[in-house]
């Protein structure tokens, strides 16, 4: 454990996090959600999408800009696809409902693909494609969000990260669990160094002025970088298509940012479940799952690397570890966790930073 955390169990932390959004008018399901979506961020060692968010989330409810109760609407259907309007409430009870219904209608079709339009920040992409997982399906999700990125040769920040997430059963005792930002890290990671008083690695981010920083404070007045140059950017462009465009939620500049009081948000995001039977027989397909995981695991490694992980292995053994242990919360982050707590008058059994 890093000297500036403390290790909570995730079941005290997940109580504070109910509490706290019921007091703002959560109903109690959609708190149960919410906070679940949050903390496992935190066991997965994404602390970037985990409590360090819960603040601003209330923030918005509480300016009007998000509504505690989310209500879904279905815009449109046809077949394996269904469009939800969120109707500006939370993205991760939205998110749920979303891949809950690709799943039932990838039941019926072979595939299920849900868009959610006029939601908010919906946490880990993760999350919602590791819920295909138990229905020997495969889950993807895309989501579109403010401004944070240049596009490649420009100055200005015009794309989000724009996360992609896929989740691949294996048969296996690790699944494959893809989950990555468009940028080299997600602006949350650079928020939370800045939470911490830690320096970021060059690469990272560039300052206002275009100069690559390790200070990340400057580089949130500045701009990520793409994850591969002008591929990272095709693939944020392409998110920003799918998830804001074509749902008819905002993109690019137009969308607000989590952290901007002054305007209500538009995120888009969809989210998709592949039933491997439509394809395959359950047991031919984990026979050649299994081939392919061991060629990879086996395969030759680089001087001082002891084991080849699968995407979302480590984030796995992260998450049993702090089963076991404890959730690390930053001291910065649980001392404004409490002082939010506070400021709302809710009781916490969370321990002093």
């Amino acid at each position: 454990m890093a000297e500036n955390t403390v290790l909570i169990p995730a079941e005290v932390l997940r109580e504070a996090c109910r509490r706290i959004l019921e007091k703002v008018g959560v109903p109690p399901d959609q708190a149960h959600i919410i906070a679940d979506v949050t903390v496992e961020a935190d066991m997965r060692g994404v602390g970037s999408h985990g409590v360090l968010r819960l603040s601003a989330y209330v923030h918005r409810v509480q300016a009007g800009l998000m509504a505690a109760n989310t209500q879904l609407r279905v815009v449109r259907e046809r077949g394996a696809t269904v469009l939800l309007d969120a109707q500006g409430g939370f993205g991760q009870v939205a998110g749920v409902h979303a891949m809950n219904l690709a799943i039932e209608r990838a039941r019926q079709h072979g595939v299920g693909l849900v868009a959610v339009r006029n939601a908010n920040h919906f946490g880990i992409a993760a999350y919602y494609t590791m819920m295909a997982l138990p229905h020997r399906m495969v889950g993807i999700a895309a989501s579109n969000a403010a401004p944070s990125m240049a596009a490649w040769g420009g100055t200005t920040a015009v794309l989000g990260t724009n996360p992609v997430s896929v989740a691949i059963p294996t048969g296996q005792d690790v699944d494959i669990v893809l989950d990555m930002a468009s940028s080299v890290v997600a602006r949350g990671k650079i928020r939370a160094a800045a939470a911490k008083g830690e320096r970021i690695p060059l690469g990272w981010a560039l300052d206002a002025e275009g100069r690559p920083t390790e200070d990340p404070q400057a580089a949130l007045k500045g701009t990520l970088a793409p994850i591969g140059g002008p591929k990272g950017y095709g693939l944020a462009l392409v998110v920003d298509a799918l998830a804001g465009v074509l749902t008819g939620s905002d993109y690019s500049i137009y969308l607000a940012s989590l952290h901007d009081l002054s305007r209500r948000a538009s995120v888009g995001f969809v989210m998709q479940a592949v039933d491997v039977a439509a394809f395959s027989e359950w047991e031919t397909y984990v026979e050649r799952m299994r081939s392919l995981v061991d060629v990879i695991r086996n395969s030759p490694r680089a001087p001082g690397v002891d084991r080849i992980y699968l995407p979302g292995e480590i984030e796995g053994l992260k998450r049993q570890e702090a089963e076991r242990s404890g959730v690390p919360v930053a001291v910065k982050v649980l001392e404004e966790l409490r002082a939010l707590a506070a400021e709302l008058g809710v009781p916490v059994d969370l321990p002093a930073a």
